[in-house]
């Protein structure tokens, strides 16, 4: 087994939320040479920061080392460990960490358009029963607002992409690194597959599965089920005393994706303006193809 013996982890997904990291978190524990750790999200590289700020999740985070690798349950056929923290794209000190637990630590980054990915954030926290500010306000009131600041963050800072790119590139060498598009692990998932399986050295055993979507978002039908879905503990309770299909069932009764809030055209259009010096850089010092992100519907061509 690699990397066994020396206790490390392997690979880290670091990002971006809502960009496809739980399916691929997902696909990959799958993976008979794969060890991923069984809390998806252990933010051990990150929770320094996120106990400072106290952000509104309300998750209990990893801080050491010996309940970090606790989470990893490897057998045999393992050949490399793997998690999928998405808070350590935006921590400016996460990349350094990382490094110094594991310098030859592999990096898998997944991007999607800012404007998609910042309002499927807020849908899901809204689903969630998180946030109750419009998705307009949130941003009107920036990211020194007291109420709703880290909501800022999370929606519009974490889809600013980069000035975090720039930190991984500038810590690990550029073979260390993978980027993927959102869409491509959607609508390309074998090819997707394929090129993260080769980044990783692994055999190309499950490409044909289906890259299933994880955390699909749709809003409770009244506010009393939406408070009662954002307590994680009874989340958790629920998951583990229900199978997934009968989990499946009740969902798809009190949940619905015509609850969820809708983003306006015109609020949309002021957002890709918004990000399009970010994204005309990004695509310049990474190559990235994301022209179709910078057009805006008017410039595209048909």
């Amino acid at each position: 087994m690699n990397n066994q013996d020396n206790n490390k982890v392997d690979f880290f997904i670091v990002g971006a939320p809502k960009a496809g990291t739980t399916a691929l978190h997902a696909h990959l524990d799958k993976h008979p040479q794969v060890c991923m750790s069984s809390d998806k999200e252990p933010n051990y590289f990150s929770y320094t920061e996120i106990e400072k700020q106290q952000l509104y999740y309300n998750k209990i985070n990893i801080r050491t080392e010996s309940e970090y690798l606790a989470l990893f349950k490897c057998n045999e056929t393992t050949k490399i460990r793997g998690e999928a923290s998405v808070s350590y794209l935006f921590y400016d000190e996460v990349p350094k960490r990382i490094k110094e637990y594991n310098p030859n630590a592999k990096i898998i980054i997944s991007l999607r358009k800012p404007v998609q990915r910042a309002f499927s954030h807020y849908q899901m926290d809204y689903s969630l029963g998180l946030v109750t500010e419009s998705f307009e306000e949130i941003f009107t009131n920036g990211k020194e607002h007291s109420n709703t600041g880290n909501y800022f963050q999370q929606y519009f800072l974490l889809s600013g992409y980069t000035e975090q790119l720039k930190r991984y590139y500038d810590t690990f060498d550029s073979n260390q690194i993978l980027i993927l598009l959102h869409e491509d692990l959607v609508q390309h998932p074998k090819q997707t597959l394929k090129k993260v399986f080769s980044f990783l050295s692994i055999s190309k055993t499950n490409t044909n599965e289906i890259l299933e979507q994880q955390n699909v978002t749709g809003a409770g039908k009244n506010i009393i089920i939406r408070n009662l879905y954002k307590n994680q503990k009874v989340r958790k309770a629920l998951a583990i005393i229900l199978n997934e299909e009968i989990r499946n069932k009740i969902k798809s009764y009190l949940f619905s994706k015509n609850n969820l809030p809708t983003l306006s055209k015109t609020f949309e259009a002021e957002l890709n303006e918004y990000y399009r010096p970010g994204l005309e850089q990004l695509k310049s010092t990474t190559g990235l193809p994301i022209e179709h992100w910078i057009q805006s519907p008017t410039q595209k061509t048909h």
